[in-house]
């Protein structure tokens, strides 16, 4: 995949259970994906995100099982 970045309006799907986005060319995260409360599974893998970005979502995201590895 070759997705460089994800749409803000994706915080707006409130019911989102799992959204993974791995192996694609991610370099930020919409901080509005810490809107995602119901989201039980996030998988970022293989992509080169900001590590900052990726702090403030898990700080509002503490139910969320999150997959980092680069």
């Amino acid at each position: 995949n070759d997705m460089t970045g994800l749409p803000a309006e994706l915080g707006q799907l409130s019911k989102l259970e799992v959204l993974d986005v791995s192996n694609n060319s991610l370099t930020g995260l919409p901080l509005e994906l810490s809107n995602l409360t119901q989201l039980k599974t996030l998988d970022l893998s293989g992509n080169d995100y900001s590590e900052y970005d990726l702090g403030l979502i898990r700080g509002k995201l503490v139910n969320t099982k999150i997959v980092v590895t680069k």
